[in-house]
């Protein structure tokens, strides 16, 4: 009888356990016939960006979704024939109040082409800050990105043949204030009285201090502004010194600037 007892007792152990087990079993999700489970997280944006990420649980899988704003290339030779390269400098240019006077609008971090040439702003800066005995700051962000701590505009003139650095000047001074809806004779360079030079003359010869002159071919700055060679050398001028300069003078004053061959006094705005 006793023998009996235990073996009914351990029957209903044996089941017991089969009925938990089976509840468990399935009441649990079957995961294996499941699509896999999708969860959607923002990722960092850049400028103009649409995009986010989707992360495969099941896989590890990170898939970029979205609309992604890609520049074109800045290439010297499409500047007419490139819809959307035309497009975006004539933005740029319209926001700095120029039409026709430079070629491109550069920003610090960006490449251009022209002709064969691949050339970086990045480059060039860093060779002009070292040549006036500067130091070019920049900073290493976390992707590894070398950048400038500060991106900035840069406007490009690519000399042509019977070209000098005086008319380039004088071309971007005109192009600026007739933006303002203030016409500059095509004389006003010229000197005035006793051969003293005229206000914009001043403007133009300070000019010469703030531009660089890049040669192409050999990949550096150059020294002699007046030796610009067709094709070869560009003309970069940092568009924040240029119209902070422009913006302070009040043109029926002009006559009245002073430069000494390296300062420029220029009259204070009445308030």
């Amino acid at each position: 009888m006793l023998l009996k007892n235990k073996k009914l007792i351990i029957i209903a152990v044996i089941l017991f356990g089969v009925v938990l087990f089976s509840i468990q079993y399935f009441s649990k999700p079957q995961e294996k016939n499941l699509p896999a489970i999708k969860a959607e997280t923002a990722i960092p944006q850049n400028t103009g960006d649409n995009k986010k990420a989707i992360i495969d649980e099941e896989d590890g899988i990170v898939q970029v979704q979205g609309d992604i704003i890609v520049m074109p290339t800045i290439d010297y030779k499409d500047l007419e024939k490139n819809k959307t390269l035309k497009e975006l400098m004539a933005s740029r240019k319209k926001s700095l109040g120029i039409k026709k006077s430079l070629d491109m609008i550069v920003n610090s971090d960006e490449d251009f082409k022209i002709g064969g040439t691949q050339v970086s702003m990045r480059d060039i800066l860093e060779k002009a800050f070292i040549k006036k005995g500067g130091v070019f700051e920049e900073k290493i962000e976390d992707s590894g990105a070398v950048r400038p701590q500060k991106i900035k505009e840069y406007g490009i003139y690519v000399v042509t043949p019977g070209d000098n650095i005086w008319n380039i000047h004088f071309n971007i001074l005109k192009d600026f204030y007739e933006y303002k809806g203030i016409n500059v004779s095509s004389e006003a360079d010229e000197p005035v009285d006793q051969g003293m030079s005229s206000g914009v003359g001043k403007i133009l010869k300070f000019s010469e201090t703030m531009v660089i002159i890049y040669n192409l071919i050999e990949k550096k700055v150059g020294s002699d502004i007046d030796l610009l060679d067709p094709l070869s050398k560009i003309v970069v001028y940092n568009m924040d010194e240029v119209f902070s300069l422009l913006q302070e003078i009040n043109y029926e004053n002009i006559d009245r600037i002073q430069f000494d061959g390296k300062t420029i006094w220029i009259p204070a705005k009445k308030l």
